[in-house]
């Protein structure tokens, strides 16, 4: 049996190239120490070393979810299938994107069982969304209707549960008001509001039929009425009825559909549609405001290590952070662990002061979870100022807050990396 003969240059280059697999921190290979047969073979190992530490970067990059890792060179082969994949996660994050400022158009043709998956949730949330919508503008029509179908003869003869009230246009004095008018008016101190209110609207009014909706009462018994200005004349009297219906549960009804459409289930705060509707309008009434784009640090660890049932206590802590941000401000959640505030006549400089001390009130806190472990919550945010003269979309307004957030995240590592090197 003949017996195994070790090379010192072939030893050496087989030890490197284990490095470079298992170890590669500490991979390296003195080229010039190499003779001059073994050169080339030497700086093909070195660039195939190279090659696979990018290849490996950018796996380790995209395993985080990281899609703004830089890329391997063109020439670098071995990472070729996993560029392909960065390309359409990126398109991906895109169109998820799309979807959440309301184009439900989106569709995926590629990744089989998820593409599936995620067309049929775009078909939903459009059908979803159409149906609420649908339903309350049915709801606001039908009570239009049902307004504009009021007569004075008929409210007078056959409707005498309606409150009617004549009033002499010039004058303001009232020439008629009906049994159900002074029954409610049993309360003295909602004569002067009600009166008030209808003799308000009647300067207000011209010769053709108006209807209009207002509240009585304070916050603990507020009466929701609607009101339908007939113009007529009242025994010489050039007069105008007010036919009013106690529309309080049907209001109540719309308040709670607006509710669902509007609001996020978890939170309770203004969702996306509501958040994009708003800065929308702002944008056309040329607006000085400020957008924020706010992100929660690791809530994928809280979901991950701690159960969603933490990251949802997590979430709901934050929105109630947030709120500490002014008491004028919107604040939507986007969606995830994605937040919006919008705010009128504020900088950007003082909008970061505020943001930096609510986001340090986090830090400082010490986070419990049911379970007794303790964790640090914080978040990063991205702030852009948008002026009376902006010329931007939407869109490309949070996108621009949103590449922010990511600068501001990426310097935070760096900061805590720094301090614990």
């Amino acid at each position: 049996m003949s017996e195994k003969i070790s090379h010192p240059i072939a030893d050496k280059l087989f030890y490197y190239l284990r490095d470079v697999l298992y170890y590669p921190n500490r991979a390296q290979l003195d080229l010039a120490s190499l003779p001059e047969d073994f050169q080339e073979f030497g700086e093909g190992l070195v660039y195939f070393a190279k090659m696979l530490n990018e290849t490996r970067a950018l796996a380790t990059a995209l395993s985080r979810g990281d899609l703004s890792c830089p890329l391997p060179k063109p020439d670098n082969e071995l990472a070729s299938n996993l560029k392909s994949l960065h390309a359409t996660l990126k398109h991906l994050t895109w169109q998820t994107r799309q979807v959440a400022n309301g184009d439900y158009k989106q569709r995926i043709r590629f990744m089989g069982d998820f593409a599936e998956a995620f067309n049929q949730m775009v078909v939903q949330l459009k059908e979803r969304q159409d149906a609420l919508l649908g339903e309350i503008e049915t709801i606001q029509k039908q009570r239009l209707d049902l307004e504009r179908s009021n007569n004075l003869f008929e409210n007078i003869t056959s409707r005498l549960s309606e409150w009617i009230v004549v009033f002499d246009r010039s004058t303001g004095e009232r020439l008629f008001t009906n049994h159900p008018v002074e029954d409610f008016l049993t309360d003295a101190s909602l004569e002067p509001e009600l009166y008030g209110a209808l003799l308000c609207y009647i300067q207000q009014e011209s010769d053709t039929q108006k209807s209009r909706a207002f509240s009585l009462g304070d916050e603990g018994m507020v009466q929701w009425l609607s009101v339908t200005f007939y113009p007529l004349h009242w025994y010489g009297y050039d007069a105008m009825a007010a036919v009013l219906s106690d529309i309080t549960a049907s209001k109540a009804e719309i308040d709670k559909l607006e509710g669902v459409a509007y609001r996020d289930a978890l939170t309770g705060k203004y969702n996306r549609h509501y958040g994009m509707n708003l800065l929308n309008e702002w944008i056309e009434q040329h607006c000085h405001f400020v957008v924020c784009f706010i992100d929660i640090d690791k809530l994928k660890y809280v979901n991950d290590v701690l159960g969603h049932a933490e990251g949802d206590r997590y979430i709901l802590h934050v929105a109630k952070l947030l709120e500490a941000f002014s008491k004028d401000a919107c604040l939507c959640r986007l969606g995830g662990d994605e937040f919006m505030i919008l705010a009128v006549d504020i900088d950007q400089k003082t909008t970061e002061d505020h943001l930096e001390a609510l986001r340090n009130s986090l830090v400082a806190e010490e986070l419990t979870a049911q379970d007794g472990t303790s964790y640090e919550g914080s978040f990063s945010y991205g702030v852009v100022e948008v002026t009376t003269d902006n010329a931007l979309p939407a869109s490309e307004i949070l996108s621009r807050a949103d590449e922010r957030m990511y600068v501001y995240k990426r310097a935070r590592k760096m900061e805590r990396r720094d301090a614990s090197a």
